[in-house]
């Protein structure tokens, strides 16, 4: 039995809006609503069983936070393991820091005079979490930026330098874009922690969104993990993985069901543009027909297994 290949999926749509030839419609553009579809709308859509697969990802001693998945992931179950052990899993950041408090500790590391501007120290409470540190002499903030160096934190790459080691917590070389007035007190924040096995884990954006450039808009997706993890650890979920798109007259999709549907929602999104709303109404019922079966299979392993809460 043949399955669908991008050629046959291209040959009915092609067949479905009445553009049999290049002519009409170029197999570029024709790949570029059916991969659209593909991609991004049948994976919203159809929450398939068998398009469900693993993401993961290991920790390192004394770090807290990792990047989430790029462009190659559309949806994260809420239910992660971190080496066999279940977390809780936090959208929210008011309960996740709820449950794990973010204690601040301050310090006067040094004073000003007007005209020293190098100042080095040590902070008390130690190991220092990556990106908790700041350094104030009232006006001037000095910040970590998660990597041991720090940084400008008001006016970003214009001025200062310095660097904390988060193991110890010693602070060098730590200078303000100008230097600290004569009797300001410099003060030091921080937070510190004790590194265990993780427990629970949130998934929250790290920062407000700078341009509209995908690789801006994936890097700012992160996992933060309580306890701060103590060593080497397999943090495992479930998620809906992007298919990869078909480029290949041979290609096939991730199942043999799917290519009717991707046929019918290509054809879809090609009389939406076209504005031939009688022919997308009229192809409509063949679209949900074929997507009610590409559905069964998940329909049939829900409703053969016992339902189990979360919680």
């Amino acid at each position: 039995m043949s399955g669908w290949t991008l050629a046959d999926i291209r040959s009915k749509t092609r067949l479905t809006t009445g553009r049999p030839d290049v002519s009409m419609l170029s197999d570029a553009d024709l790949d570029n609503y059916i991969n659209r579809f593909y991609q991004l709308v049948m994976p919203k859509e159809l929450k398939i069983f068998w398009g469900y697969t693993y993401y993961q990802f290991f920790t390192e001693a004394n770090v807290d936070q990792y990047p989430g998945p790029t462009a190659t992931f559309q949806t994260i179950n809420p239910q992660a393991w971190c080496d066999g052990w279940q977390l809780c899993w936090y959208l929210s950041p008011d309960l996740f820091y709820q449950d794990y408090p973010q204690q601040e500790n301050k310090q006067q590391i040094a004073t000003g005079n007007g005209s020293t501007n190098s100042f080095s120290a040590s902070i008390s409470a130690y190991p220092v979490l990556p990106r908790s540190l700041y350094v104030t002499d009232g006006t001037q903030v000095m910040q970590d930026d998660g990597n041991g160096t720090m940084v400008n934190a008001i006016a970003p790459f214009t001025g200062g330098t310095g660097s904390i080691d988060y193991t110890t917590g010693v602070l060098s070389g730590l200078a303000f874009p100008v230097s600290p007035a004569n009797n300001t007190n410099i003060v030091a924040t921080s937070q510190t922690y004790m590194p265990n096995r993780p427990q629970g884990i949130l998934y929250f954006k790290s920062g407000p969104l700078t341009d509209a450039t995908q690789t801006v808009r994936d890097n700012q997706n992160y996992f933060v993990l309580r306890p701060v993890p103590d060593q080497v650890y397999l943090v495992k979920m479930q998620g809906i993985q992007i298919p990869p798109a078909l480029t290949n007259t041979t290609d096939v999709p991730f199942r043999a069901d799917l290519g009717p549907l991707l046929a019918y929602g290509a054809s879809l999104e090609i009389f939406a543009d076209f504005n031939q709303m009688d022919q997308y109404q009229l192809t409509l019922p063949q679209y949900n027909r074929y997507k009610d079966i590409c559905m069964q299979d998940t329909y049939e392993e829900y409703l053969y297994q016992r339902s189990v809460p979360t919680f």
